[in-house]
């Protein structure tokens, strides 16, 4: 059983944090401790799995190359393969997992994998575009008990969010997400990467978050694609939105002590205690970091683990 008061996941630097309320950066945190022991005993925490990178948007942004929704992929994981992961990483004691794309819903079988993570006793964590998510999807998504589903949302308005996931109409269907999750007691948050297109729309977003019951998160990270490919970097922040989107956060957050951060300890967990999987088996140390450490087809999750250099040099980087 997870305490009512332990955070949902572990931090890491994709997600958004503007303050400390559960006190999670504390050494009188029980939670603290044990992933103070979790990073010194190199042991594998969290796990976040691309299930796909097929997607029903093309996101002018986005850093991954999807594939159209119905395209073939006969080399992503299968389910039996897929459930055969989940039990390695049971065994090896991991308890936090994250879903995500492309679009985790585009896959027929996703539910099949999830619910079987639930009985795993996993704490899950969703992230989605909302668009595919109706009734009886929401229905479904609440008996996984998820600890979060993250829904992307681009703008405050269907002209701005439309124009940047290429799909009219898709503002709409995701605000429909937000409702229907909200009225089954899911947590939600609203991730909003930042871009010169949207960054002016900052407060509307905060105050239609607030509207929707979800937690605001926006991130100002907008890199290149994993093929090297520079556009997105065409959205980028310029330095006069970057100066006036800093001076929103600290007006918003004028009232909130700025949180401390211990120097004895890792502020990330890049190669101590999590990993990435992609949907073809591959493995990085980070959804950032696309240095390849094993393949789940040829080996185990506690072979890569526990043999691959690249967790090995990673784990011991100190900063």
């Amino acid at each position: 059983m997870i305490p009512d008061n332990a955070p949902k996941e572990p931090v890491t630097r994709n997600d958004c944090v503007s303050s400390d309320p559960l006190n999670v950066r504390s050494q009188n945190n029980p939670y603290t401790r044990i992933l103070a022991n979790v990073v010194r005993e190199h042991r594998l925490f969290s796990v976040h799995w691309e299930l796909t990178y097929r997607c029903n948007a093309i996101c002018t942004h986005c850093y991954l190359d999807v594939l159209p929704p119905n395209a073939s992929t006969p080399d992503e994981l299968t389910t039996d393969k897929a459930r055969s992961v989940l039990d390695q990483i049971v065994a090896m004691g991991v308890l936090y997992l994250t879903f995500s794309g492309g679009e985790i819903l585009v896959r027929r079988d996703f539910f099949e994998i999830a619910e079987y993570a639930r009985r795993k006793r996993l704490a899950i964590r969703l992230m989605t575009n909302g668009i595919f998510i109706k009734s009886q999807v929401a229905d479904r998504i609440a008996n996984l008990h998820p600890t979060g589903v993250e829904i992307s949302l681009y703008g405050a308005d269907a002209a701005t969010h439309d124009a940047i996931t290429r799909r009219p109409g898709s503002f709409e269907r995701t605000l429909r997400a937000f409702q229907l999750l909200r009225e089954r007691g899911i947590r939600t948050v609203m991730k909003t990467p930042l871009m010169r297109e949207n960054v002016r729309q900052m407060y509307a977003l905060r105050a239609l978050a607030s509207r929707v019951g979800a937690t605001f998160c926006c991130d100002p990270t907008i890199t290149a694609k994993d093929s090297g490919d520079t556009r997105p970097l065409n959205h980028r922040l310029t330095y006069d939105d970057l100066v006036w989107w800093l001076r929103a956060e600290i007006n918003a957050d004028e009232r909130t002590p700025l949180p401390t951060i211990d120097a004895t300890q890792r502020s990330c967990g890049i190669g101590s205690n999590s990993l990435v999987i992609d949907p073809y088996g591959n493995v990085f140390p980070c959804v950032q970091t696309r240095i390849p450490a094993g393949n789940l087809r040829i080996q185990s999750v506690q072979e890569i683990w526990s043999s691959s250099s690249v967790f090995r040099e990673l784990g011991a980087l100190t900063w």
